[in-house]
């Protein structure tokens, strides 16, 4: 292949793979630190700050050593980078959850580990090739200019491929592959004949070492239990979603659980459909105290549908709407979790449950808000200006229910203080009832419960209310019992202009890991390591005997 379109496929590619490694950053963040605006500042701030300082590097270096086989090791060297990222990732996370420096700094520093040094490699790149391209100091203007566009021109290639054709038919970990594989190709081009030889067995060894560079581990802070089948794993626009089967002892029977970014979201017990798995959803069906006569529901986010299925179990004169963002999970919900979306009292709608709010005249007597990105609510979902919408679409003696996951005292009770703060200045009455009760210390699911009736409502009030005939035959008497009223602090009022709800999480995964995982994770190190020096090795004895 000629010189000049070696230069021009490496830049093109290395600025392809630059923005699809900061796209897909996103999605191995997500799990562990959510799609916060400091994940995001993370990922955009060390990428740039890692290329410039690779444009450096590489400007230094091609004035010491201009030949195109030393700026193909450049490219090998974050191929391999790339190529062992995914095997990388859980460590590099353990390790810095164990630091402890909070959901500020924390994906900052993941970032600049994990994301950091093949972008330096990548950065190298556009400048080496330009100190190559340039055969005259009269023709270098021409030559950086369009090898810079050419690579600029990879970034949005890479950009929009990644978006709209790999990350929704393939997994994140098979991408970053792909990509480690893609400038080892590259970079073979360039090289001479030994290293090509030891490319070439690199790839001949990738197919066996796949299996664990994609394998994806599963590790949730709130549950502890073992797995069984995977039935279904996907990387959806917004997820990675996984649906898995797990025997439950006590009950004897197989729950089906929806996994969204290593986090439950809904189970469904395969034997007992109708049973509610996970307690807090019964909560849901506490507004019908307050109006017995709820015929318009709309839930805004889906996941498996369980309490959409409920209450069309259980009121045969109510109608439910459900505003889920994505498609994949309303998909699966439809497929592997029982929901049946050719039922007339059922209408599902693919949007934003704000967006839909915006869109739609519907008036509805109970709004159950259910939508969760990792273990909170996106932000545009609890301001101010949000609930304000809501009122808007709810009639005279319209409910809202929202499901929060919050410690009611201690630093994990900021921002389910600052929601009940947000809904009070919109509802004359905000209750809220912690599903695991008042005297649990630590995170829990919180509901709240609101309405536009001014008619206050005291705890013994509620148990009145659910003394009577059972609502739909639930038994909320208990439920009911955990009503607590939010202690006043200093927090914020969540608006659309100032909602700072990364700065008051406690996220569930920020929880130590418990020492058995810990040895795994250092057990996979081990061996990582000692993959590597067996390669070093065996290149080092094919070096001196003259084969390589």
């Amino acid at each position: 292949m000629p010189k000049q379109i070696q230069l021009f496929v490496s830049v093109f590619v290395s600025g392809a793979v630059v923005m699809a490694l900061e796209l897909l950053g996103s999605r191995l963040l997500a799990p562990v630190f959510g799609n916060s605006i400091f994940v995001w500042g993370s990922l955009i701030g060390v990428v740039l700050a890692s290329l410039s300082t690779g444009y450096y590097l590489g400007g230094k270096l091609a004035d010491k050593r201009p030949d195109l086989q030393t700026l193909s090791l450049v490219i090998f060297g974050a191929g391999a980078l790339v190529l062992v990222l995914p095997t990388l990732t859980q460590p590099v996370f353990d390790a810095v959850i164990g630091i402890s420096l909070g959901e500020r700094y924390s994906p900052l520093l993941a970032t600049t580990l994990l994301l950091g040094p093949p972008s330096v490699l990548l950065g190298m790149v556009s400048p080496f090739a330009i100190r190559l391209a340039a055969k005259s100091f009269e023709k270098l203007g021409k030559a950086s200019g369009n090898l810079y566009a050419l690579s600029t021109i990879g970034s949005i290639v890479g950009t929009f491929f990644t978006v709209f054709v790999l990350i929704p038919e393939f997994g994140v970990n098979k991408i970053i592959v792909a990509l480690g594989v893609t400038l080892l190709v590259v970079a073979f081009l360039g090289l001479g004949v030994r290293l090509k030889v030891f490319v070439l067995l690199i790839l001949i060894v990738l197919p066996f070492a796949a299996p664990y560079l994609v394998a994806h581990r599963i590790t949730v802070a709130t549950y502890s239990l073992a797995l069984g089948d995977t039935i279904y794993e996907t990387d959806t626009p917004y997820h990675h979603l996984l649906v898995a089967d797990a025997y439950d002892p006590v009950y004897q029977s197989t729950i089906r659980y929806l996994i969204l970014d290593d986090n439950f979201h809904s189970a469904m017990d395969l034997r007992n459909p109708d049973r509610n798995v996970f307690p807090y959803t019964e909560y849901f069906h506490l507004p019908f105290l307050l109006n017995s006569k709820i015929t318009k529901v709309l839930f805004i986010g889906g996941g498996g549908f369980t309490g959409p299925k409920s209450f069309l179990r259980h009121y045969a004169n109510l109608t439910v709407d459900v505003a889920e963002i994505d498609p994949q999970v309303i998909r699966v919900a439809e497929q592997y979790f029982g929901v049946d979306s050719t039922n007339p009292r059922l209408h599902i709608y693919n949007e934003d449950g704000r967006i839909f709010l915006q869109q739609t005249g519907h008036k509805y007597d109970l709004v159950v808000l259910d939508a969760y990105s990792r273990s909170y609510v996106p932000f545009h979902l609890m301001t101010m200006e949000f609930f304000r919408l809501i009122a808007d679409h709810l009639t005279a003696n319209g409910t809202v229910v929202s499901n929060l996951i919050a410690q009611i005292s201690g630093g994990g009770s900021q921002l389910l203080g600052a929601e009940i703060n947000t809904m009070q200045a919109v509802f004359p009455n905000v209750y809220a009832f912690a599903a695991s009760g008042s005297e649990y210390p630590s995170l829990q699911n919180i509901i709240v419960v609101t309405s536009l009736s001014n008619n206050h409502l005291t705890e013994a009030d509620f148990q009145r209310l659910a003394s009577a005939p059972n609502v739909a035959g639930l038994e909320l008497l208990n439920d009911v019992g955990n009503y607590f009223v939010m202690a006043a602090s200093n927090v914020p009022l969540l608006t659309d202009n100032y909602a700072p709800v990364e700065t008051l999480l406690n996220p569930m995964t920020g929880q130590p890991l418990s020492d058995q995982e810990s040895n795994l994770y250092v057990q996979d190190i081990e061996k990582m390591i000692a993959i590597v020096l067996i390669a070093v090795v065996v290149f080092w004895l094919l070096h001196r005997r003259k084969l390589l």
